[in-house]
């Protein structure tokens, strides 16, 4: 995908003061126009589309769309930084950004330890065949077993962040 990075407001016809309202009515406006079923085999259509959606998902999320324009609509910068510079990420960028993901996360955790453990007992109990089959179910197992508790603590450390502000 050969998507430009140019100013993504501009993409949509908008102005950076633009209103979630205002976004998702310019990207369904010009969604439209473009789609790719209304433009069976225009590439150039098809490569407008990709732009177009790639510019109202940045946009339409409040993290990504302050990213943006902290980037490429500061007060005083007359033009975006260079395509090919590097985009820098949060080194405390939690992976779990909501108590729902971090409940998600415990949860999928137990799941993980369940199967883990069923997965154990039927191996100890039933004959699999061959060393390597054996061997192999043994590491899903344990791996299994493994990433278990390591996702329930990490859910509950950001949940235990989260509820303390940090």
């Amino acid at each position: 995908m050969t998507v430009r990075r140019g100013d993504l407001y501009e993409l949509l016809g908008l102005t950076p003061r633009a209103s979630r309202d205002e976004i998702a009515a310019a990207f369904r406006s010009h969604a439209k126009r473009l789609h790719p079923d209304r433009n069976p085999g225009d590439l150039h259509a098809a490569e407008q589309f990709k732009e177009l959606t790639l510019a109202y998902q940045t946009l339409i999320r409040p993290d990504s769309r302050e990213a943006y324009d902290e980037r490429h609509h500061q007060p005083g910068r007359s033009a975006p930084p260079a395509p090919s510079a590097p985009v820098a990420t949060s080194a405390h960028d939690p992976i779990f950004r909501t108590p729902r993901r971090a409940r998600a996360a415990m949860v999928s955790g137990v799941v993980c330890f369940a199967l883990g453990v069923t997965a154990a007992v039927l191996l100890a109990v039933v004959n699999t065949g061959g060393t390597a089959e054996t061997v192999t179910l043994w590491i899903a197992a344990i791996k299994l077993l493994v990433c278990g508790p390591v996702l329930v603590g990490a859910g509950a450390y950001r949940l235990h962040r989260l509820a303390t502000g940090q």
